[in-house]
């Protein structure tokens, strides 16, 4: 019976490894799309992977709303051309991204940014600002 037990024991952690890599996989691809969105100029596309209550952060907002996002952020995506991941890490329900972006004119921001998720979807973002332009929009050289 004892054997019985641990071989239950061994299958569940094995399940539950399991199930810790297909988030994490998940999690990445959520990541990818929402840049993904951006490059595209894709609204609909990016709100499918938000959860309620999505809030997003950066040295320029603190805790803003969705509506605030799409008019403070979103006016951004004009000016994207591309990103490029450098690096893409996920712990549980938090990932981080690190990347250089490029604008429509070839200038490039570098910036990392962390994800929290809630069944599956972005529940917060915080983008923190690299040397350089700092975001798309921004006019100073």
């Amino acid at each position: 019976m004892n054997w019985v037990l641990s071989l239950l024991g061994v299958t569940l952690l094995l399940l539950g490894t399991g199930c810790a890599n297909n988030n994490s996989e998940s999690h990445k691809n959520t990541m990818k799309a929402y840049y993904t969105a951006y490059e595209k100029k894709d609204w609909n596309a990016l709100t499918s992977l938000l959860a309620d209550g999505f809030v997003f952060n950066s040295p320029n907002d603190d805790h803003i709303d969705l509506n605030t996002y799409k008019v403070r952020c979103w006016p951004n995506a004009v000016n994207i051309k591309r990103f490029d991941i450098e690096k893409m890490v996920v712990d549980g329900d938090d990932g981080f991204v690190t990347y250089n972006g490029w604008t429509n004119d070839g200038r490039v921001f570098r910036n990392t940014e962390y994800f929290k998720f809630i069944d599956g979807k972005i529940k917060e973002n915080a983008c923190f600002f690299g040397p350089g332009i700092s975001f798309p929009n921004n006019t100073k050289k």
